[in-house]
């Protein structure tokens, strides 16, 4: 149970950074508007994204569908922010 919780507790953190700053790199809005946006949604993603983590048999099994969810999201992230 442990395994799951900090795989959730940590991969959905830095996920759920890693969408809402993608969503604000990309959204068009002025800046309070971004910021609003992300505080809105960071926590129901992290927290969708712990309670997802449990739906798992082992915390290996619930690594591979975050990562596969990360690293894209990573790349997208690092991508936009150099075009910046």
């Amino acid at each position: 149970m442990w395994p799951k919780t900090l795989v959730g507790f940590f991969l959905g953190l830095l996920l759920s950074i890693s969408l809402v700053l993608n969503l604000n790199l990309l959204l068009p809005f002025s800046e309070s508007t971004k910021l609003m946006i992300g505080l809105v949604l960071a926590f129901p993603i992290w927290a969708g994204i712990l309670v997802w983590s449990y739906a798992f048999s082992s915390a290996k099994a619930a690594c591979k569908p975050l990562f596969a969810i990360f690293i894209p999201s990573l790349l997208l992230n690092t991508a936009l922010l150099l075009i910046r």
